[in-house]
């Protein structure tokens, strides 16, 4: 098996838990191309919908996400917003392949870290792939959460903590037939609020780090896809 042609992270997180921290970190040392919401934005672009508000259409497509699950292949979006009103021209289940093609595209192309979007598992046969989970208890969460949008009511933030949870576990039981949280699916799980942001870092950096090392000596690798 030849060697990977390209070396990606991709990192499913708990809502607040640090994962968009991690990677961004691993990007920054490795000098990994970082990919977040430009996937949507390219997944719009292609559908000939740059005028849509892309918070807006994030939170539309996962309010809707389940009664498309045969034709889901990417996870639920990073955030919650208003739900808002969409050209009806677009479809959800066209948004959603067109976000796996882009997820593949974007992976051969260039050594990257890509943030959510259900890649740990779109890219799941494919040699170079770190996936890493990043979980962390409901009281951390909360705190990071509350760092970017001040202090909030706390029985509220819980609610929208758990319902997240809930909607992200139903997205991979639907496209998998596996527990979201079950660490089997994964390279490495991290707890930030057990070891620290920059610890969680470190550890997710050394794994690329060795993956990157790797490919330069020419090594094959062969993923195997989550049971």
């Amino acid at each position: 098996m030849e060697p990977p042609s390209t070396v990606v992270l991709a990192v499913s997180r708990q809502i607040g838990s640090g994962g968009s921290y991690i990677g961004q970190a691993v990007a920054h040392r490795h000098g990994l191309k970082y990919l977040d919401r430009e996937i949507l934005a390219e997944a719009t672009r292609m559908l000939g919908a740059e005028d849509q508000n892309l918070a807006h259409l994030e939170e539309h497509v996962a309010n809707t996400w389940v009664r498309f699950t045969r034709h889901l292949s990417l996870g639920p979006p990073d955030a919650l917003f208003t739900p808002p009103r969409i050209r009806e021209t677009i479809f959800e289940e066209e948004l959603f392949q067109i976000e796996r093609q882009v997820i593949r595209e974007l992976a051969a192309r260039e050594d990257c870290v890509i943030i959510g979007r259900g890649a740990c598992f779109v890219l799941a046969d494919r040699p170079g792939l770190v996936r890493v989970f990043v979980h962390a208890p409901e009281a951390f969460r909360i705190a990071q959460l509350e760092k970017t949008l001040g202090p909030q009511d706390r029985p509220a933030m819980r609610d929208l903590i758990r319902k997240s949870d809930r909607d992200r576990g139903k997205f991979v039981r639907a496209v998998c037939n596996c527990d979201w949280t079950n660490a089997c699916h994964y390279d490495l799980t991290v707890d930030p609020g057990k070891i620290g942001l920059d610890a969680a870092a470190d550890l997710v950096a050394r794994v690329v780090e060795d993956r990157l090392h790797e490919r330069k000596a020419g090594m094959p690798q062969t993923r195997v896809p989550p049971d």
